[in-house]
């Protein structure tokens, strides 16, 4: 197992800059996810460690060397892509050993690398199959066999379950989880899909136009988003945002709304409310799933308790484990997520929740958390 290290990476296209001080560190033998919006730069930084794309700045190092000047045979990583990239004239075994057939390695050597890998994918009965007879997540098999045979440093996958559909994504999750908990060979893996990312990895590395956003684990990015933009990156559906400002009134605290009423903060409830600047705006976000339905709106001229709001429901999604509710508040769109099944139907007029102890505040001119 060893260890990959990002030092103050760029990259430029024309003078462009799509990488931009890259640096964080891939434990040995850890799962890392690279994750962010098309062109942020993930697939380019996996293809610098490879060696398919030159580094402009900075450095990288594998187990403790620096692999800059390195051509890509000798970094002894193993890619996995998302097209597949198998030869079509050759079996699935000859796929396989292509790679160690160049290597120079014996026959034998070769085929006993060769049948341990097909032993670990479930490949012993397609050995004799050429690609055009596999299906998608058969063929994507073939491609981390042909990675796994190697017995590499570090394993890259850029985004390969893109191909394939939903219920062949959730079974390569599995088996690549597996895969890495089986070898425990450094892994680093591109995708653009969230849910790929917190459920596989041990780490992820968010990032945005070239630049990291945040690096932890899946439960740190999802419970402490650094910035607004991750809190709204991670989590599906994705976090409630209101924009206005902290107030103390009548002895409790309330969140002012830019439009619509003061939302009362249960005492103790929001902890660095009583530290934000009176008059400053921020952005007070809520998760779908942390805002519960106590029931339909009051009367007019009834008192609200502590962080309801009364809003209009516009649309019921009901998946058939969860039910999505988007309603329409004076402050704008609110998004609700209940486990389970519900009888509120569009047009219904309720009273809406937050959970503030589970609520994140963000400095709505920098967009970073306020703690």
């Amino acid at each position: 197992m060893v260890q990959v290290v990002f030092s103050s990476v760029g990259k430029e296209y024309g003078g462009n800059a799509v990488l931009r001080d890259i640096d964080f560190e891939v434990p040995a033998g850890c799962f890392v996810a690279l994750i962010g919006p098309s062109g942020c730069g993930k697939s380019t930084l996996l293809r610098m460690i490879a060696g398919l794309e030159h580094i402009d700045f900075g450095e990288i190092y594998i187990d403790g060397n620096g692999v800059n000047d390195l051509a890509p045979k000798d970094r002894d990583v193993a890619m996995v892509f998302q097209n597949y990239a198998l030869y079509p004239h050759m079996t699935v075994a000859e796929n396989m050993l292509f790679t160690l057939r160049m290597a120079r390695c014996s026959r034998a050597e070769s085929n006993d690398r060769m049948w341990e890998a097909a032993r670990i994918l479930g490949l012993e009965d397609l050995l004799d199959r050429y690609p055009r007879h596999l299906s998608g997540g058969q063929r994507q098999r073939v491609a981390m066999g042909r990675a796994i045979v190697r017995n590499p440093k570090v394993f890259l996958f850029d985004e390969p379950l893109s191909n394939l559909d939903a219920k062949l994504r959730v079974q390569m999750r599995a088996e690549i989880k597996r895969l890495h908990q089986r070898l425990g060979t450094t892994m680093i893996f591109v995708t653009h899909d969230q849910v790929e990312a917190m459920t596989m990895a041990e780490r992820v590395v968010i990032l945005r136009e070239g630049r990291i956003e945040q690096v932890g684990s899946p439960l740190e990015l999802y419970d402490r988003p650094a910035n607004v933009f991750v809190a709204g990156f991670i989590g599906s559906p994705a976090m409630n945002m209101m924009s206005g400002t902290f107030e103390r009134a009548g002895g409790h605290y309330h969140f002012v709304p830019e439009s619509g009423d003061p939302i009362s903060i249960p005492p103790g409830a929001l902890s660095g409310a009583e530290d934000t600047s009176s008059g400053h705006k921020y952005m007070l976000g809520i998760r779908p799933e942390h805002i519960t339905l106590p029931g339909p709106e009051p009367v007019s001229g009834e008192r609200k308790s502590f962080g309801e709001i009364s809003a209009e429901v516009v649309l019921v999604e009901v998946t058939g484990l969860d039910t999505h509710i988007v309603a329409a508040a004076p402050n704008g769109e609110v998004t609700v997520l209940i486990r389970g099944r519900s009888a509120v139907a569009a047009g219904d007029r309720l009273l809406f929740r937050l959970d503030f102890p589970l609520a994140h505040v963000f400095d709505a001119e920098t967009g970073q958390r306020v703690d």
